[in-house]
């Protein structure tokens, strides 16, 4: 069974605040990623309506800064579904509020493992638009790249001690 990227999309939109803000003014980077993993989890929840778990943050650019004031949206698709897994990608405009002027100013692909499904039982998906087509037409490439950095992750991991 397959389904509509419409059918799992999540759009988010959020007031930037003072709080928000880094040093240098502009909105700070773990602000978006949290944006980011809830609306991607809420996507993916959608699509799959199983217990998930967020297991990589493939990546995360920031493209442009966002200020105190602006809007910020994200919407999430789902990008790609393996096995166990399914990939979603975020991307994020900022809207000047006394303009309306909007513009891309993020991007994102994070991993869900998917649990209480059986390997191969979740749906596949379908894009919707040009934009969405050339997202999830790339998914097995990024697959792979996110494999190799996976490998290389564990072999970090078993050198990596507690000692300053």
């Amino acid at each position: 069974m397959n389904k509509k990227t419409s059918e799992s999309k999540t759009i988010y939109t959020y007031g930037v605040m003072p709080k928000d803000m880094n040093t240098g003014g502009t909105l700070y980077g773990p602000v978006l990623f949290n944006i980011a993993d809830h609306n991607s989890g809420t996507t993916v929840l959608k699509h799959v309506r199983s217990k998930i778990s967020t297991v990589s943050c493939d990546s995360l650019e920031y493209i442009k800064p966002t200020y105190n004031g602006d809007f910020l949206t994200a919407v999430t698709i789902v990008s790609g579904v393996g096995k166990t897994s399914v990939e979603t990608f975020t991307k994020f405009y900022r809207e000047v509020l006394r303009t309306g002027e909007k513009e891309i100013v993020a991007t994102s692909f994070l991993t869900f493992k998917v649990k209480e499904l059986e390997p191969g039982t979740i749906p596949g998906i379908i894009p919707e638009t040009q934009e969405e087509k050339i997202i999830i037409d790339g998914y097995e490439d990024r697959r792979k790249i996110n494999k190799m950095r996976i490998q290389e992750n564990k072999r970090i991991e078993k050198i990596l001690n507690c000692n300053y």
